[in-house]
């Protein structure tokens, strides 16, 4: 014979248990809050599923057809969106906003660096001029870079970097041998 469970003394023990470990009665019960991290590792949501239905919605803009497409819950996909991006509007006007730190090579005082750009303005930016470096090294026409004198992007630490606009110090780099263009820009968590 099977014995009874006591669901109401379960439920006690578990909420006393993530009392001891300082987590919220939400992250006790599963449901961690937006922002709370999941009580289980199991639980962590993310990973090449996610970006793939990520995707898929700002093309579509349908979450649950997304989600359901890459064999992810809809809830699930729901709470990645609300932790990683900022939606707003619907059908056509649907706007995405991505803010997470994004890892790339920044050209900036005669030096090659791989830095976290935060948000997607950043990101934007330096793409935009390091695909005119690209030009300039293919095609030797010096005002390519001429509308990023002065500009800057700024780190995931709030450093500016000032990108790098002397025609010399960008063909002494890209003669450096070192590989300027591997990755465009790779998202980091």
């Amino acid at each position: 014979m099977a014995r009874k469970r006591d669901y109401k003394a379960e439920y006690q023990r578990r909420i006393a248990n993530a009392e001891k470990r300082g987590q919220s009665r939400s992250q006790a019960r599963g449901h961690a809050k937006a922002g709370e991290t999941p009580a289980s590792a199991k639980g962590k949501i993310g990973g090449a599923k996610f970006e793939a239905a990520l995707k898929l919605y700002r093309q579509t803009g349908n979450q649950g057809a997304a989600a359901k497409t890459q064999s992810i819950a809809p809830e699930r996909f729901r709470r990645f969106i609300r932790e990683n991006v900022q939606v707003s509007g619907r059908g056509k006007s649907l706007k995405i906003i991505d803010m997470r730190p994004r890892l790339m090579t920044v050209i900036s005082d005669g030096q090659v660096s791989s830095i976290h750009l935060n948000g997607a303005d950043e990101a934007s930016l330096n793409g935009k001029y390091l695909n005119a470096v690209r030009t300039l090294l293919v095609n030797n026409d010096p005002g390519i870079i001429s509308p990023f004198a002065g500009r800057s992007v700024i780190d995931a630490d709030g450093n500016p970097y000032t990108l790098e606009t002397d025609v010399n110090e960008l063909y002494r780099l890209a003669a450096s041998g070192d590989a300027l263009f591997h990755d465009v820009y790779r998202l980091t968590q």
